[in-house]
């Protein structure tokens, strides 16, 4: 998977994914990002990705239908002293993500990443988010003020921000 240059987000889909992300508060909010990876013919080195869709998704950490929570996890949480739960982590629900790569497959878009907030910390990924990422991928997350900011996660310890770039309708 090639590195994307830069995150488009058209026709105010930053807006929706940051009222999605806003009222899951005081918990971690999740979302799917869908459109298109924009290599042009003319310029190979142009690698932009285009947000064209958001899909709200419900944040089930903690709950009975939760996979992520295992050995390794606890683990984990225990060593770096972390009380887990929804308030500072999340885990996007299997049919949401089925139903987004179905719409997005349906539409000829792909599902290009995921997004979610870090309510009370910091846009930048947590330990647990790079522990549990699939790597190398894109993540985007906003903080507690609303800011969004995407990085580009090589692997567990290797990561760096990608410029996000707004396009509204006007």
């Amino acid at each position: 998977m090639k590195i994307p240059k830069s995150i488009e987000f058209h026709n105010e889909t930053n807006y929706a994914l940051l009222r999605f992300l806003k009222a899951a508060e005081p918990e971690e909010g999740c979302c799917m990002l869908i459109g298109k990876t924009n290599s042009s013919a003319k310029d190979h080195k142009r690698n932009i990705w285009e947000v064209t869709h958001i899909r709200n998704c419900r944040n089930i950490w903690g709950e009975p239908e939760s996979k992520l929570i295992d050995q390794n996890i606890r683990e984990f949480s225990n060593q770096k002293n972390m009380q887990l739960s929804k308030k500072n982590r999340f885990e996007i629900n299997a049919i949401d993500q089925i139903a987004s790569h179905k719409w997005a497959r349906e539409n000829n878009l792909e599902v290009l990443c995921f997004a979610h907030s870090h309510p009370t910390g910091e846009n930048k990924p947590s330990e647990m988010d790079l522990f549990l990422h699939q790597s190398p991928g894109l993540m985007i997350i906003s903080n507690k003020d609303g800011d969004l900011k995407a990085w580009w996660i090589k692997n567990k310890l290797n990561f760096h921000s990608v410029k996000i770039e707004i396009f509204s309708l006007t």
